[in-house]
């Protein structure tokens, strides 16, 4: 009898570690690249790398107010897999028009189950802005981080 308790508390200890090692896994920062262009609804981009390589984020609705050499602004965004919506939220922050570099934060809202554990997490992206030689003020592309953490 002594020796089934021990199996029991060895799996239960066993249990708890695999538990507690997806926990802290699930805690990790989530970083990724991305390459994009101007959509006439807002931003496109494709993600470059892991872990979501191949797949398309897009940023909807744009808020954008122009001050004093910067655009201010606020956009709901979405990851997907073909049609699949994998993440969504919403960041604000600011490009510097003078020299194309842009930042801004904002949280996960939503997800598939597999990602359930990244809403209500902060979202930060940065990177830069390249304005193509075009009549054009809206031709450009750019290429950024996000991270989720």
């Amino acid at each position: 009898m002594k020796w089934k308790k021990s199996v029991a508390l060895m799996a239960l200890v066993s249990t708890l570690m695999l538990v507690t090692v997806a926990m802290v896994q699930a805690k990790k920062p989530i970083r990724f690249e991305v390459e994009g262009w101007k959509e006439p609804f807002g931003w496109g981009a494709t993600i470059t790398s892991e872990p979501f390589s191949g797949m398309t984020m897009y940023w909807y609705q744009p808020i954008i107010e122009y001050k004093k050499g910067n655009v201010y602004f606020f956009e709901n965004w979405e990851i997907k897999d073909g049609d699949t919506v994998i993440l969504s939220g919403y960041d604000e922050g600011v490009t510097r028009i003078k020299n194309g570099k842009f930042i801004g934060n904002g949280k996960v809202t939503d997800a598939i189950p597999e990602y359930m554990h990244l809403i209500g997490l902060k979202e930060h992206c940065e990177g830069t802005v390249y304005y193509n030689d075009s009549p054009d003020p809206m031709d450009w592309t750019f290429t950024g981080t996000i991270q989720i953490n």
